[in-house]
Protein backbone atom coordinates (compact mmCIF):
# COMPACT_ATOMS: atom_id res chain seq x y z
CA UNK A 1 0.00 0.00 0.00
CA UNK A 2 1.28 3.45 -0.87
CA UNK A 3 0.40 6.76 0.72
CA UNK A 4 -2.05 7.70 -2.03
CA UNK A 5 -4.07 4.50 -1.55
CA UNK A 6 -4.13 5.02 2.20
CA UNK A 7 -5.52 8.53 1.68
CA UNK A 8 -8.19 7.02 -0.55
CA UNK A 9 -9.29 4.66 2.21
CA UNK A 10 -9.11 7.48 4.76
CA UNK A 11 -11.38 9.64 2.59
CA UNK A 12 -13.91 6.80 2.47
CA UNK A 13 -13.81 6.26 6.25
CA UNK A 14 -14.19 10.01 6.84
CA UNK A 15 -17.15 10.10 4.44
CA UNK A 16 -15.55 12.64 2.13
CA UNK A 17 -14.68 10.45 -0.84
CA UNK A 18 -15.62 11.71 -4.32
CA UNK A 19 -17.53 9.56 -6.84
CA UNK A 20 -14.36 9.20 -8.89
CA UNK A 21 -12.43 8.25 -5.78
CA UNK A 22 -15.06 5.66 -4.88
CA UNK A 23 -14.74 4.06 -8.31
CA UNK A 24 -10.99 3.90 -7.87
CA UNK A 25 -11.33 2.38 -4.42
CA UNK A 26 -13.68 -0.25 -5.84
CA UNK A 27 -11.11 -1.20 -8.49
CA UNK A 28 -8.34 -1.27 -5.91
CA UNK A 29 -10.22 -3.55 -3.53
CA UNK A 30 -11.20 -5.83 -6.38
CA UNK A 31 -7.66 -6.32 -7.67
CA UNK A 32 -5.42 -6.05 -4.62
CA UNK A 33 -5.68 -8.41 -1.66
CA UNK A 34 -3.21 -6.37 0.40
CA UNK A 35 -5.38 -3.29 -0.12
CA UNK A 36 -8.40 -5.18 1.21
CA UNK A 37 -6.40 -6.20 4.28
CA UNK A 38 -5.29 -2.61 4.82
CA UNK A 39 -8.89 -1.42 4.42
CA UNK A 40 -10.06 -3.81 7.12
CA UNK A 41 -7.21 -2.83 9.45
CA UNK A 42 -7.74 0.92 9.01
CA UNK A 43 -11.49 0.61 9.49
CA UNK A 44 -11.03 -1.45 12.65
CA UNK A 45 -8.49 1.01 14.04
CA UNK A 46 -10.73 3.95 13.15
CA UNK A 47 -13.65 2.55 15.09
CA UNK A 48 -11.39 1.65 18.00
CA UNK A 49 -9.96 5.15 18.19
CA UNK A 50 -13.44 6.64 18.08
CA UNK A 51 -14.44 4.39 20.95
CA UNK A 52 -11.39 5.48 22.93
CA UNK A 53 -12.25 9.12 22.33
CA UNK A 54 -15.79 8.59 23.61
CA UNK A 55 -14.51 6.77 26.68
CA UNK A 56 -11.89 9.42 27.41
CA UNK A 57 -14.54 12.14 27.49
CA UNK A 58 -16.08 10.26 30.41
CA UNK A 59 -12.85 10.50 32.46
CA UNK A 60 -12.83 13.33 34.99
CA UNK A 61 -10.66 16.25 33.91
CA UNK A 62 -9.50 16.55 37.52
CA UNK A 63 -7.92 13.07 37.46
CA UNK A 64 -4.14 12.89 37.84
CA UNK A 65 -2.67 12.08 34.40
CA UNK A 66 0.22 10.14 35.87
CA UNK A 67 -2.18 8.07 37.92
CA UNK A 68 -4.20 7.21 34.80
CA UNK A 69 -1.11 6.05 32.87
CA UNK A 70 0.00 3.92 35.80
CA UNK A 71 -3.30 2.12 36.27
CA UNK A 72 -2.97 -1.28 34.56
CA UNK A 73 -6.55 -2.30 35.09
CA UNK A 74 -7.95 0.83 33.46
CA UNK A 75 -5.51 0.55 30.51
CA UNK A 76 -6.39 -3.08 29.96
CA UNK A 77 -10.09 -2.35 30.23
CA UNK A 78 -10.03 0.29 27.50
CA UNK A 79 -8.07 -1.82 25.00
CA UNK A 80 -10.11 -4.90 25.82
CA UNK A 81 -13.17 -2.93 24.79
CA UNK A 82 -11.43 -1.84 21.59
CA UNK A 83 -10.57 -5.47 20.81
CA UNK A 84 -14.18 -6.57 21.30
CA UNK A 85 -15.44 -3.71 19.18
CA UNK A 86 -12.81 -4.48 16.55
CA UNK A 87 -14.05 -8.03 16.12
CA UNK A 88 -17.55 -6.76 15.49
CA UNK A 89 -16.23 -4.05 13.19
CA UNK A 90 -14.25 -6.59 11.17
CA UNK A 91 -17.44 -8.37 10.25
CA UNK A 92 -19.00 -5.07 9.18
CA UNK A 93 -15.95 -4.20 7.08
CA UNK A 94 -16.06 -7.57 5.34
CA UNK A 95 -19.69 -6.84 4.43
CA UNK A 96 -18.62 -3.42 3.07
CA UNK A 97 -15.89 -4.98 0.95
CA UNK A 98 -18.34 -7.56 -0.37
CA UNK A 99 -20.79 -4.82 -1.30
CA UNK A 100 -18.09 -2.82 -3.07
CA UNK A 101 -17.01 -5.85 -5.06
CA UNK A 102 -20.58 -6.69 -5.91
CA UNK A 103 -21.19 -3.14 -7.12
CA UNK A 104 -18.07 -3.39 -9.29
CA UNK A 105 -19.25 -6.71 -10.75
CA UNK A 106 -22.73 -5.34 -11.46
CA UNK A 107 -21.60 -2.17 -13.20
CA UNK A 108 -22.41 -3.70 -16.56
CA UNK A 109 -19.92 -1.45 -18.35
CA UNK A 110 -18.24 -2.18 -21.66
CA UNK A 111 -15.56 -4.31 -20.02
CA UNK A 112 -17.78 -6.92 -18.43
CA UNK A 113 -15.43 -9.43 -16.81
CA UNK A 114 -12.49 -8.65 -19.09
CA UNK A 115 -9.19 -7.47 -17.62
CA UNK A 116 -7.75 -6.03 -20.83
CA UNK A 117 -8.13 -6.02 -24.59
CA UNK A 118 -5.95 -5.92 -27.70
CA UNK A 119 -5.98 -2.39 -29.09
CA UNK A 120 -3.75 -2.93 -32.12
CA UNK A 121 -1.38 -5.40 -33.79
CA UNK A 122 1.37 -4.64 -36.28
CA UNK A 123 1.12 -6.13 -39.77
CA UNK A 124 4.11 -8.41 -39.20
CA UNK A 125 2.88 -9.73 -35.86
CA UNK A 126 3.05 -13.45 -35.12
CA UNK A 127 2.68 -15.48 -31.96
CA UNK A 128 4.55 -18.52 -30.70
CA UNK A 129 3.02 -21.95 -31.34
CA UNK A 130 2.19 -22.38 -27.65
CA UNK A 131 0.06 -19.21 -27.56
CA UNK A 132 -2.88 -20.25 -25.34
CA UNK A 133 -5.72 -18.45 -27.15
CA UNK A 134 -6.47 -16.76 -30.46
CA UNK A 135 -5.40 -13.12 -30.62
CA UNK A 136 -6.90 -10.42 -32.85
CA UNK A 137 -7.51 -6.69 -32.63
CA UNK A 138 -10.35 -5.78 -30.28
CA UNK A 139 -10.43 -9.14 -28.52
CA UNK A 140 -11.07 -9.08 -24.75
CA UNK A 141 -8.55 -10.72 -22.46
CA UNK A 142 -8.81 -12.37 -19.07
CA UNK A 143 -5.94 -13.86 -17.11
CA UNK A 144 -3.38 -15.49 -19.37
CA UNK A 145 -0.22 -15.16 -21.42
CA UNK A 146 0.60 -13.38 -24.65
CA UNK A 147 3.52 -15.13 -26.36
CA UNK A 148 4.69 -12.72 -29.05
CA UNK A 149 7.17 -14.13 -31.55
CA UNK A 150 7.69 -10.92 -33.54
CA UNK A 151 6.02 -7.63 -34.30
CA UNK A 152 4.18 -5.33 -31.91
CA UNK A 153 0.99 -5.51 -29.89
CA UNK A 154 -0.78 -2.84 -27.84
CA UNK A 155 -2.80 -3.94 -24.81
CA UNK A 156 -5.25 -1.64 -23.01
CA UNK A 157 -6.06 -2.59 -19.41
CA UNK A 158 -9.40 -1.86 -17.79
CA UNK A 159 -7.58 0.44 -15.35
CA UNK A 160 -6.54 2.66 -18.27
CA UNK A 161 -2.92 1.51 -18.47
CA UNK A 162 -1.55 0.93 -21.97
CA UNK A 163 1.24 -1.57 -22.61
CA UNK A 164 3.08 -1.83 -25.94
CA UNK A 165 4.84 -5.16 -26.46
CA UNK A 166 7.75 -5.69 -28.83
CA UNK A 167 8.47 -9.26 -29.91
CA UNK A 168 9.91 -11.60 -29.00
CA UNK A 169 8.20 -11.28 -25.64
CA UNK A 170 6.18 -13.35 -23.16
CA UNK A 171 3.75 -11.18 -21.21
CA UNK A 172 1.27 -12.21 -18.53
CA UNK A 173 -2.05 -10.50 -17.75
CA UNK A 174 -3.00 -10.84 -14.10
CA UNK A 175 -5.41 -8.09 -12.94
CA UNK A 176 -6.45 -4.65 -14.23
CA UNK A 177 -3.58 -3.27 -12.14
CA UNK A 178 -0.90 -5.94 -12.54
CA UNK A 179 0.99 -7.66 -15.35
CA UNK A 180 4.07 -9.88 -15.62
CA UNK A 181 6.97 -9.76 -18.09
CA UNK A 182 8.87 -13.04 -18.45
CA UNK A 183 11.14 -11.66 -21.16
CA UNK A 184 11.11 -9.10 -23.96
CA UNK A 185 10.43 -5.39 -24.06
CA UNK A 186 7.34 -3.42 -23.03
CA UNK A 187 6.52 0.28 -22.91
CA UNK A 188 3.93 1.36 -20.36
CA UNK A 189 1.76 4.44 -20.11
CA UNK A 190 -0.14 4.60 -16.83
CA UNK A 191 -2.49 7.61 -16.54
CA UNK A 192 -3.90 8.82 -13.24
CA UNK A 193 -6.62 6.15 -13.29
CA UNK A 194 -3.90 3.49 -13.40
CA UNK A 195 -1.54 4.98 -10.85
CA UNK A 196 0.26 2.14 -9.03
CA UNK A 197 0.00 -0.14 -12.06
CA UNK A 198 2.54 -2.96 -11.62
CA UNK A 199 4.69 -4.83 -14.10
CA UNK A 200 6.40 -7.70 -12.32
CA UNK A 201 9.45 -9.67 -13.44
CA UNK A 202 11.29 -12.63 -11.95
CA UNK A 203 13.40 -10.32 -9.79
CA UNK A 204 11.25 -7.27 -9.01
CA UNK A 205 8.01 -5.36 -9.34
CA UNK A 206 7.96 -2.00 -11.10
CA UNK A 207 5.25 0.09 -9.45
CA UNK A 208 4.05 3.07 -11.46
CA UNK A 209 3.55 6.40 -9.76
CA UNK A 210 1.97 8.14 -12.76
CA UNK A 211 4.51 7.61 -15.52
CA UNK A 212 5.68 6.38 -18.83
CA UNK A 213 8.35 3.74 -18.49
CA UNK A 214 10.00 0.85 -20.36
CA UNK A 215 11.19 -2.55 -19.20
CA UNK A 216 13.46 -4.90 -21.15
CA UNK A 217 14.16 -8.38 -19.74
CA UNK A 218 16.83 -10.49 -21.43
CA UNK A 219 15.51 -13.99 -22.21
CA UNK A 220 18.72 -15.79 -21.17
CA UNK A 221 20.40 -13.76 -18.46
CA UNK A 222 17.12 -12.33 -17.05
CA UNK A 223 18.94 -9.04 -16.62
CA UNK A 224 16.36 -6.25 -16.62
CA UNK A 225 16.60 -2.65 -17.69
CA UNK A 226 14.01 -0.15 -16.47
CA UNK A 227 13.92 3.30 -18.09
CA UNK A 228 11.62 6.07 -16.85
CA UNK A 229 10.43 8.42 -19.59
CA UNK A 230 8.36 10.70 -17.37
CA UNK A 231 7.16 10.69 -13.79
CA UNK A 232 8.40 8.21 -11.21
CA UNK A 233 8.45 4.49 -10.46
CA UNK A 234 9.33 2.41 -7.43
CA UNK A 235 11.39 -0.74 -7.93
CA UNK A 236 10.43 -3.40 -5.39
CA UNK A 237 13.57 -5.52 -5.66
CA UNK A 238 13.76 -9.22 -4.87
CA UNK A 239 11.44 -12.17 -5.26
CA UNK A 240 7.81 -11.82 -4.25
CA UNK A 241 7.14 -12.70 -0.62
CA UNK A 242 10.70 -11.93 0.49
CA UNK A 243 11.91 -8.84 2.28
CA UNK A 244 12.24 -6.34 -0.53
CA UNK A 245 14.32 -3.25 -1.05
CA UNK A 246 12.47 -0.31 -2.60
CA UNK A 247 14.40 1.92 -4.99
CA UNK A 248 12.75 5.00 -6.52
CA UNK A 249 13.61 5.86 -10.10
CA UNK A 250 12.72 9.22 -11.61
CA UNK A 251 12.31 10.52 -15.15
CA UNK A 252 15.52 10.46 -17.17
CA UNK A 253 16.99 7.57 -15.18
CA UNK A 254 17.56 3.94 -16.09
CA UNK A 255 18.43 0.99 -13.85
CA UNK A 256 19.97 -2.37 -14.67
CA UNK A 257 18.87 -5.19 -12.35
CA UNK A 258 20.24 -8.74 -12.31
CA UNK A 259 18.16 -11.92 -12.05
CA UNK A 260 18.29 -11.88 -8.23
CA UNK A 261 16.91 -8.36 -7.89
CA UNK A 262 20.25 -6.69 -7.25
CA UNK A 263 20.83 -3.30 -8.88
CA UNK A 264 23.82 -3.46 -11.20
CA UNK A 265 23.85 0.21 -12.06
CA UNK A 266 21.69 3.32 -12.24
CA UNK A 267 22.26 5.87 -14.98
CA UNK A 268 21.07 9.45 -14.92
CA UNK A 269 20.18 9.59 -18.59
CA UNK A 270 17.70 6.97 -19.80
CA UNK A 271 18.43 7.95 -23.40
CA UNK A 272 21.89 6.46 -22.93
CA UNK A 273 21.46 2.74 -23.49
CA UNK A 274 24.18 0.62 -21.84
CA UNK A 275 23.77 -1.85 -24.69
CA UNK A 276 24.98 0.83 -27.11
CA UNK A 277 27.48 2.81 -25.06
CA UNK A 278 31.05 2.09 -24.05
CA UNK A 279 32.06 2.15 -27.70
CA UNK A 280 35.16 4.18 -26.85
CA UNK A 281 37.12 1.02 -26.00
CA UNK A 282 40.44 0.80 -27.82
CA UNK A 283 42.15 -2.31 -29.14
CA UNK A 284 45.13 -3.17 -26.94
CA UNK A 285 46.28 -6.48 -28.47
CA UNK A 286 45.22 -8.98 -31.15
CA UNK A 287 46.78 -12.44 -31.40
CA UNK A 288 45.65 -14.25 -34.56
CA UNK A 289 47.84 -17.38 -34.02
CA UNK A 290 48.40 -17.61 -37.78
CA UNK A 291 52.15 -18.15 -37.30
CA UNK A 292 54.66 -18.88 -34.58
CA UNK A 293 57.97 -17.08 -35.07
CA UNK A 294 61.42 -17.93 -33.93
CA UNK A 295 61.82 -18.70 -30.22
CA UNK A 296 58.06 -19.25 -30.03
CA UNK A 297 57.06 -15.64 -30.69
CA UNK A 298 53.30 -15.12 -31.11
CA UNK A 299 52.84 -11.84 -32.91
CA UNK A 300 50.40 -9.16 -31.86
CA UNK A 301 48.92 -7.70 -35.04
CA UNK A 302 47.75 -4.50 -33.33
CA UNK A 303 49.69 -1.24 -33.34
CA UNK A 304 50.82 -1.87 -29.75
CA UNK A 305 52.80 -4.97 -30.83
CA UNK A 306 52.47 -6.80 -27.53
CA UNK A 307 54.12 -9.94 -28.85
CA UNK A 308 53.88 -13.01 -26.64
CA UNK A 309 55.93 -16.17 -26.15
CA UNK A 310 54.53 -19.67 -26.65
CA UNK A 311 55.68 -21.99 -23.89
CA UNK A 312 56.03 -25.72 -24.63
CA UNK A 313 55.49 -25.36 -28.43
CA UNK A 314 55.95 -29.11 -28.94
CA UNK A 315 52.54 -29.57 -27.31
CA UNK A 316 50.90 -27.27 -29.85
CA UNK A 317 49.77 -27.63 -33.47
CA UNK A 318 48.61 -25.03 -35.98
CA UNK A 319 45.25 -26.01 -37.49
CA UNK A 320 42.57 -24.32 -39.59
CA UNK A 321 40.77 -21.79 -37.40
CA UNK A 322 37.79 -19.50 -37.71
CA UNK A 323 40.09 -17.04 -39.45
CA UNK A 324 43.43 -18.25 -40.78
CA UNK A 325 45.22 -20.58 -38.40
CA UNK A 326 44.50 -21.51 -34.79
CA UNK A 327 46.34 -23.20 -31.92
CA UNK A 328 45.42 -26.74 -31.03
CA UNK A 329 46.70 -27.37 -27.51
CA UNK A 330 47.08 -31.10 -27.08
CA UNK A 331 48.38 -31.30 -23.54
CA UNK A 332 49.00 -29.36 -20.38
CA UNK A 333 52.01 -27.17 -19.64
CA UNK A 334 51.17 -25.03 -22.70
CA UNK A 335 50.53 -21.29 -22.39
CA UNK A 336 50.95 -18.05 -24.27
CA UNK A 337 53.18 -16.04 -21.97
CA UNK A 338 52.19 -12.35 -21.59
CA UNK A 339 54.24 -11.73 -18.44
CA UNK A 340 56.37 -9.12 -20.19
CA UNK A 341 53.23 -7.03 -20.64
CA UNK A 342 51.68 -7.66 -17.20
CA UNK A 343 52.23 -4.04 -16.12
CA UNK A 344 50.46 -2.79 -19.27
CA UNK A 345 47.52 -5.13 -18.75
CA UNK A 346 47.30 -4.16 -15.08
CA UNK A 347 46.57 -0.55 -16.04
CA UNK A 348 43.11 -1.50 -17.35
CA UNK A 349 40.35 -0.38 -15.00
CA UNK A 350 37.90 -1.62 -17.62
CA UNK A 351 38.55 -4.14 -20.37
CA UNK A 352 37.20 -6.64 -22.89
CA UNK A 353 38.62 -10.03 -23.78
CA UNK A 354 37.28 -11.83 -26.86
CA UNK A 355 38.32 -15.28 -28.12
CA UNK A 356 37.23 -18.21 -30.25
CA UNK A 357 37.41 -21.67 -28.66
CA UNK A 358 36.67 -25.25 -29.65
CA UNK A 359 36.55 -28.41 -27.53
CA UNK A 360 37.57 -26.68 -24.29
CA UNK A 361 38.41 -28.88 -21.33
CA UNK A 362 34.98 -29.22 -19.71
CA UNK A 363 36.32 -29.47 -16.16
CA UNK A 364 38.10 -26.12 -16.32
CA UNK A 365 39.67 -24.23 -19.21
CA UNK A 366 41.60 -21.04 -18.41
CA UNK A 367 41.43 -18.55 -21.28
CA UNK A 368 43.16 -15.57 -19.63
CA UNK A 369 44.69 -14.73 -16.27
CA UNK A 370 46.54 -11.86 -14.63
CA UNK A 371 47.99 -12.29 -11.15
CA UNK A 372 50.70 -11.40 -8.68
CA UNK A 373 53.30 -13.71 -7.23
CA UNK A 374 50.75 -15.44 -4.97
CA UNK A 375 47.10 -16.43 -5.21
CA UNK A 376 46.06 -13.44 -3.12
CA UNK A 377 45.40 -11.13 -6.07
CA UNK A 378 44.30 -12.23 -9.52
CA UNK A 379 41.62 -12.09 -12.22
CA UNK A 380 40.80 -14.92 -14.59
CA UNK A 381 38.46 -15.68 -17.50
CA UNK A 382 37.64 -19.37 -17.78
CA UNK A 383 35.19 -21.98 -19.06
CA UNK A 384 33.61 -25.04 -17.44
CA UNK A 385 31.11 -27.64 -18.58
CA UNK A 386 28.07 -25.48 -17.87
CA UNK A 387 29.41 -21.94 -17.49
CA UNK A 388 31.42 -19.06 -18.85
CA UNK A 389 32.99 -17.36 -15.83
CA UNK A 390 34.98 -14.35 -14.74
CA UNK A 391 36.61 -14.78 -11.33
CA UNK A 392 38.84 -12.76 -9.05
CA UNK A 393 40.86 -13.19 -5.88
CA UNK A 394 41.23 -10.20 -3.57
CA UNK A 395 43.05 -11.04 -0.41
CA UNK A 396 41.66 -14.21 1.16
CA UNK A 397 38.44 -14.35 -0.85
CA UNK A 398 37.68 -15.69 -4.33
CA UNK A 399 34.45 -14.80 -6.09
CA UNK A 400 33.06 -15.01 -9.62
CA UNK A 401 30.27 -14.03 -11.98
CA UNK A 402 28.84 -16.77 -14.17
CA UNK A 403 26.87 -17.14 -17.36
CA UNK A 404 25.20 -20.51 -17.89
CA UNK A 405 25.64 -22.47 -21.14
CA UNK A 406 24.20 -25.74 -22.42
CA UNK A 407 27.60 -27.40 -22.80
CA UNK A 408 30.05 -27.37 -25.71
CA UNK A 409 29.33 -29.36 -28.87
CA UNK A 410 32.29 -31.35 -30.16
CA UNK A 411 34.31 -29.70 -32.95
CA UNK A 412 32.16 -26.54 -32.92
CA UNK A 413 33.81 -23.13 -32.67
CA UNK A 414 32.34 -20.77 -30.09
CA UNK A 415 32.95 -17.07 -29.58
CA UNK A 416 33.34 -16.16 -25.89
CA UNK A 417 33.85 -12.73 -24.37
CA UNK A 418 33.97 -10.91 -21.06
CA UNK A 419 33.63 -7.16 -20.52
CA UNK A 420 34.18 -5.19 -17.32
CA UNK A 421 33.48 -1.49 -16.94
CA UNK A 422 31.75 0.95 -14.59
CA UNK A 423 31.69 -1.75 -11.94
CA UNK A 424 29.78 -4.26 -14.09
CA UNK A 425 30.96 -7.56 -15.61
CA UNK A 426 29.11 -9.09 -18.57
CA UNK A 427 29.68 -12.54 -20.08
CA UNK A 428 28.86 -13.61 -23.64
CA UNK A 429 28.84 -16.65 -25.89
CA UNK A 430 28.23 -16.35 -29.62
CA UNK A 431 27.20 -12.72 -29.24
CA UNK A 432 24.50 -13.39 -26.64
CA UNK A 433 24.61 -11.97 -23.12
CA UNK A 434 24.74 -14.88 -20.66
CA UNK A 435 25.07 -13.14 -17.31
CA UNK A 436 26.17 -9.97 -15.58
CA UNK A 437 26.74 -8.50 -12.16
CA UNK A 438 28.48 -5.94 -9.98
CA UNK A 439 29.27 -8.40 -7.20
CA UNK A 440 30.13 -12.08 -7.23
CA UNK A 441 27.67 -14.93 -6.96
CA UNK A 442 29.53 -16.78 -4.20
CA UNK A 443 30.15 -14.31 -1.37
CA UNK A 444 28.99 -11.06 -2.95
CA UNK A 445 32.42 -9.44 -3.19
CA UNK A 446 32.61 -6.39 -5.50
CA UNK A 447 34.26 -7.20 -8.80
CA UNK A 448 37.97 -6.77 -9.40
CA UNK A 449 39.44 -5.73 -12.72
CA UNK A 450 43.08 -5.93 -13.91
CA UNK A 451 43.94 -2.56 -12.37
CA UNK A 452 43.00 -3.94 -8.95
CA UNK A 453 45.55 -6.77 -9.11
CA UNK A 454 48.38 -5.83 -6.76
CA UNK A 455 51.95 -6.27 -8.01
CA UNK A 456 50.78 -7.93 -11.23
CA UNK A 457 53.62 -9.93 -12.76
CA UNK A 458 51.98 -13.05 -14.22
CA UNK A 459 49.83 -12.85 -17.34
CA UNK A 460 48.89 -15.72 -19.63
CA UNK A 461 46.55 -16.99 -22.28
CA UNK A 462 45.69 -20.59 -21.44
CA UNK A 463 47.21 -20.73 -17.96
CA UNK A 464 46.69 -19.54 -14.39
CA UNK A 465 49.82 -19.32 -12.26
CA UNK A 466 48.15 -20.17 -8.96
CA UNK A 467 51.05 -19.62 -6.58
CA UNK A 468 50.21 -20.75 -3.05
CA UNK A 469 52.16 -19.22 -0.22
CA UNK A 470 54.29 -21.87 1.47
CA UNK A 471 52.65 -24.75 -0.36
CA UNK A 472 54.31 -24.93 -3.74
CA UNK A 473 52.61 -24.00 -6.98
CA UNK A 474 49.48 -25.34 -8.66
CA UNK A 475 48.71 -24.40 -12.25
CA UNK A 476 45.46 -24.49 -14.23
CA UNK A 477 45.41 -24.75 -17.99
CA UNK A 478 43.45 -24.58 -21.22
CA UNK A 479 43.25 -27.59 -23.51
CA UNK A 480 41.42 -27.58 -26.83
CA UNK A 481 41.64 -25.12 -29.70
CA UNK A 482 41.87 -21.34 -29.47
CA UNK A 483 41.92 -18.59 -32.08
CA UNK A 484 41.70 -14.83 -32.60
CA UNK A 485 42.17 -13.47 -29.07
CA UNK A 486 41.59 -9.73 -28.70
CA UNK A 487 41.97 -7.47 -25.66
CA UNK A 488 40.48 -3.97 -25.47
CA UNK A 489 41.23 -1.30 -22.88
CA UNK A 490 37.56 -0.59 -22.21
CA UNK A 491 34.25 -2.40 -22.04
CA UNK A 492 32.80 -3.05 -25.49
CA UNK A 493 29.04 -2.78 -25.82
CA UNK A 494 26.60 -5.49 -26.90
CA UNK A 495 26.67 -4.30 -30.50
CA UNK A 496 30.46 -4.60 -30.65
CA UNK A 497 30.44 -8.12 -29.15
CA UNK A 498 27.86 -9.21 -31.70
CA UNK A 499 30.05 -7.74 -34.45
CA UNK A 500 33.11 -9.72 -33.28
CA UNK A 501 31.04 -12.90 -33.27
CA UNK A 502 29.68 -12.27 -36.75
CA UNK A 503 33.05 -11.19 -38.22
CA UNK A 504 35.77 -13.55 -37.04
CA UNK A 505 39.27 -12.15 -37.46
CA UNK A 506 38.14 -8.52 -37.61
CA UNK A 507 38.52 -5.95 -34.86
CA UNK A 508 36.11 -3.38 -33.53
CA UNK A 509 36.81 0.30 -34.04
CA UNK A 510 34.60 2.88 -32.35
CA UNK A 511 34.73 5.37 -35.21
CA UNK A 512 34.24 2.88 -38.04
CA UNK A 513 30.95 1.97 -39.69
CA UNK A 514 29.98 -1.62 -38.91
CA UNK A 515 27.22 -3.40 -40.72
Amino acid sequence: MNEHEQHLIRDYLDDRITPKGLERLERLLESDGSARAEFRAMATLEEGLRDLAIENTMVSHGHDMTHNLAAPSGHFGRWSHVKQFGIATLSVVCVIVTILLARQADRGDEWGTAIARIESLSKDVSFLPDQEFAVSEGISLGKGWLRLERGRARVLFRSGATVDLEGPAVFGIDTPMRAYLDYGKVSVHAPETARDFIVATESMEVVDLGTRFEIHVDAKSHESKVSVIEGLVDLHLGSRGANRIIQSLEAGCAALVDETGRIIEIRNNAAVDPARTGANAQLLAHWTFDTVGGLGVVEDSSARQLDAILRMPDQTRLIAGVSGKAFSIDGRDVAVDLCEHASVLAQMSSFTLSAWVRNPDESLAIVFSLSGETEQHRVQFYLTRGFVRFGWQDGLYFDSISGGVDGWNADQWYHVAVTAGDGVVRLYRDGELLGSGAVGSNIGAPISTPSMVKDASRAYLGRLHDGRQGAGTVHQWFTGQIDDVQIYSGALNNEAIRFLHANSGEVWSAGALHE
